[in-house]
C-alpha cells in the first residue's frame, strides 16, 4: 500500500513538471510571434521609405529643368528647393538633404553646377511620421549631351541631356 502512495506521488511531481514544461514552451511561441510580426513591420516600413524615397529621386530625374537651371532652385543658403508634398506617401515626410554636381569645386562656398557637369548626386532624406525612423538614400547620376539636330549647318532645338543613373546607397 505504501508503494502506492509513493507512485502516485512521483506521478503528480512528472505531471506538474511536464506542465511547467509546457507553459515555457508556449510563452516561448508567443514571444516570437510577436518578434516576428515586429521584424516583419520594421520591413514593411522600411520598404514604404524607400518607396517615398524612390518617388522623390524619381521626380528629380525625370525632370531636365532641374539640371538646366539649376541655380534658380536654389534657397538663399544656397540648397536646393523644390516642393515634394504631392509626391509622398501618407505619414512619411521627405527632404533633399543635398542636390549638386560633384565634379565642379566650389569657388567661395558656391556651385556653380550646369549641364557640362558629369557627376551629380542627390541625397534624399525620409522619415516615418509614426515612428520617427530615418532613411537617406544616395543617387549618382550621370549627364551626357546629346549632339544636337543639324539642319543647314545650324543648331536647332533644345539641348538633350541623358540622364542616367550611377550608383544607389542607403544610409
Amino acid at each position: 500500500m505504501l508503494k502506492n502512495n509513493l507512485q502516485g506521488g512521483s506521478i503528480l511531481i512528472l505531471t506538474l513538471l511536464m506542465l511547467l514544461f509546457l507553459q515555457f514552451v508556449a510563452i516561448t511561441l508567443v514571444n516570437s510571434t510577436n518578434i516576428s510580426s515586429l521584424v516583419v513591420r520594421n520591413f514593411q516600413n522600411s520598404m514604404q521609405l524607400k518607396k517615398s524615397a524612390n518617388k522623390v529621386i524619381n521626380h528629380v530625374l525625370k525632370n531636365k529643368d532641374y539640371f538646366i537651371n539649376y541655380s534658380i532652385y536654389l534657397n538663399k543658403a544656397g540648397d536646393f528647393n523644390i516642393p515634394l508634398n504631392s509626391l509622398l506617401i501618407p505619414e512619411t515626410n521627405a527632404k533633399i538633404i543635398s542636390f549638386k554636381c560633384i565634379d565642379t569645386v566650389a569657388s567661395k562656398g558656391i556651385l556653380n553646377c550646369d549641364l557640362s557637369d558629369k557627376y551629380w548626386q542627390l541625397i534624399v532624406q525620409v522619415e516615418d511620421l509614426n515612428t520617427k525612423a530615418t532613411m537617406q538614400i544616395v543617387q549618382g547620376i550621370s549627364l551626357s549631351l546629346l549632339p544636337q539636330n543639324l539642319l543647314d549647318g545650324a543648331a536647332s532645338g533644345p539641348q538633350r541631356v541623358l540622364i542616367k543613373t550611377v550608383w544607389w546607397y542607403q544610409r
